[in-house]
Order: C-alpha cells, then sequence, then structure tokens
C-alpha cells in the first residue's frame, strides 16, 4: 500500500470536495481518499504502482479540477 497526497486546485465548496472524493475512490486500486478543502488537497492511499497514481490524477482532471 502507498500514501500519496496531491494538491487540487479549483476546488471551492463542500460540492467540488464531495465530487473529488466519490471519483477518486472510485478509481480502481484506491482504498482510500481523504480530501481537505481547506488545504486543497487529496490524501489517497492506493495499491503500488505509477500507473494508479496515474489514473487517479486523470480522474481528478476528468472532474474539473487540476492535481498539482
Amino acid at each position: 500500500m502507498t500514501q500519496e497526497t496531491i494538491k487540487v486546485e479549483g476546488m471551492s465548496c463542500m460540492h467540488c470536495q464531495l465530487r473529488v472524493k466519490k471519483a477518486v475512490e472510485a478509481v480502481e486500486g484506491v482504498q482510500r481518499a481523504d480530501v481537505n478543502l481547506q488545504t486543497k488537497q487529496v490524501t489517497i492511499d492506493f495499491e503500488e504502482g505509477k500507473e494508479n497514481l496515474e489514473k487517479v490524477k486523470a480522474t481528478i482532471r476528468e472532474t474539473g479540477y487540476e492535481p498539482a
């Protein structure tokens, strides 16, 4: 299991936070996603592998936000 924290630009409300959390947790290999609206970050526990992290970032983009 790997943990990674990604800065997410564009989140401004609880709806944004929940949207990102739901989308990221639906990615195959993700065990948990903790989205912090104040710091604009998502901390993810996922199965080890660069392709899983890239899937998470792509999913964040698809939901309308920008991973930094």
